[in-house]
């Protein structure tokens, strides 16, 4: 019986201009999205209406903390509709025919208010959520290095952003209730650009995990006596361009200042030797919509609120830099010099030294993304947010000693993730793009999800509507990781 209501479906296929055979077609911000949706049927199939219609979703699963079980929500934050300009008539899809309907779509560059309209507890909030999040943790295949590669964003199984294609045939029954007569889908990837914010504010003492200066003292031999006082800053770096290609580049550098106080005159800087170099990416989650941007300083307590991070850190490169030299200053110079540029040069220190001069050295760190993981652009939407941290270590030890009593020192540093459009093939990028209220579809933008059946769900916001997904289902048995 299942097979032969199947068979009476419509068979509908929808084929992207472009398309590559097992890849899925990636576009960015003001490309069009062209194609064609083919309908055949085995028997005669009365219909009202041909959706087809280009959509944005989102959804995330939380491990409760205070009750066993899981929560989640899910989002339809675009959902754009294509103008049937011609149907058959009488509107019946007979067998023998082929019925082709094109469609054409284009990738806005940002949503309309009502796909946020969740209370707020920041002013950039609204602006951060309305623009076009990435496609993140969609399993699909890409073009890497001329090979096809499985995409791995660093992405938990608990959270999605996919888009696609759908087409679907549609009835009414007599009291005007529409039915899904069939429906086929098309996934596409979706790379919008993002241009490169303003660096965060970071003071030089630690917080939300960002770390971008510290101090230590430099002893030696067995009474460990002080011999100076080394001090490590950096800045926030320019950002990382996303590197969809998996082509291996520079685009990004960070710089290492270092000073050294002695605390004595003859008393020389330490021997740098080694900098190491890793990207964490944290995807944030919950399920409500954010109030305010995700920090990490309150992750330890998101379970008790239905959110959670996860985290998870690429290596990028390892580095000899002992052949880095110091350059000595000396003191009275320094305070009769209006202008630095190197902020661990200007830095005061805590221990102030008695001799008349100083050491200083800069190292110069290449970044290059990951050619192995494929770093999405940094975002914030209303269930999702993702953003990325650089750490660098620096080794060293003290002259004449081995270099196995030595120490490091590490940084962290917040770091963004753009994409331009140069990154990615235009694909037939529309000169214009108009989107009014009428082409979007404004029915479900959250809708809260129970794993467990327990019927618990998050407060209402605008069009919040409660679903239950049961705990035995591959959904409920997803792995999560909350911390």
């Amino acid at each position: 019986m299942v097979n032969l209501d199947l068979r009476r479906r419509p068979k509908i296929q929808i084929a992207l201009e472009d398309q590559q055979p097992n890849l899925v077609n990636t576009y960015t911000t003001g490309d069009r999205i062209d194609g064609t949706a083919t309908i055949t049927v085995d028997h005669d199939i009365p219909f009202d209406n041909l959706d087809i219609t280009f959509e944005g979703t989102s959804r995330t699963t939380v491990e409760r903390a205070s009750v066993p079980g899981q929560s989640g929500a899910h989002q339809t934050f675009l959902k754009l509709r294509q103008p049937i300009d011609h149907y058959p008539s009488p509107r019946i899809l007979q067998p023998g025919h082929t019925y082709v309907f094109p469609f054409t779509f284009v990738v806005p560059d940002r949503l309309l208010p009502q796909a946020c309209n969740h209370p707020k507890d920041h002013g950039h909030l609204e602006h951060a959520h309305t623009l076009l999040p990435p496609t993140l943790g969609d399993t699909m295949v890409t073009l890497r290095n001329g090979k096809n590669a499985l995409i791995d964003d660093l992405c938990p199984d608990m959270c999605r952003v996919a888009y696609f294609i759908r087409t679907a045939v549609v009835k009414k029954d007599g009291s005007g209730k529409r039915k899904v007569l069939g429906s086929g889908t098309q996934k596409v990837r979706i790379t919008p650009v993002v241009e490169e914010q303003p660096p965060l504010n970071i003071p030089d003492r630690e917080v939300d995990g960002y770390c971008v200066r510290k101090e230590k003292d430099i002893r030696r031999g067995w009474t460990r006596a002080k011999r100076g006082r080394l001090v490590v800053s950096t800045v926030q770096p320019r950002p990382l361009v996303s590197n969809h290609g998996g082509e291996e580049s520079v685009n990004s550098v960070a710089t290492l200042d270092l000073r050294f106080e002695p605390v004595t005159e003859d008393e020389a800087p330490p021997q740098l030797g080694t900098v190491w170099t890793k990207v964490t990416a944290s995807t944030f989650y919950s399920a409500q919509p954010w109030r305010d941007f995700p920090a990490g300083v309150r992750a330890s307590s998101w379970a008790q609120l239905g959110r959670g991070v996860y985290i998870e850190s690429v290596p990028l490169s390892t580095r000899c830099v002992a052949s880095a030299s110091w350059t000595k200053h000396s003191r009275r110079d320094s305070f009769s010099s209006s202008s630095s540029t190197s902020s661990a040069s200007t830095a005061s220190t805590s221990a102030s030294s008695t001799t008349g001069s100083y050491y200083t050295a800069s190292v110069i760190i290449p970044i290059t993304p990951p050619t192995s993981k494929t770093l999405v652009p940094t975002f914030h939407s209303c269930l999702l947010s993702r953003t990325y941290s650089l750490d660098l270590s620096i080794s060293y030890h003290a002259p004449h000693t081995s270099r196995l009593l030595g120490s490091a020192v590490s940084l962290k540093v917040p770091i963004q993730v753009t994409c331009s459009p140069q990154n990615i093939p235009a694909k037939n990028v529309a000169e214009v793009v108009n989107v009014s209220e009428m082409d979007v579809d404004v029915e479900a933008f959250f809708t809260p999800r129970d794993v467990t059946g327990l019927a618990v769900a998050p407060p209402a916001y605008g069009d919040y509507r409660p679903s239950v997904i049961g705990a035995g289902t591959e959904e409920g048995q997803r792995r999560s990781v909350c911390v």
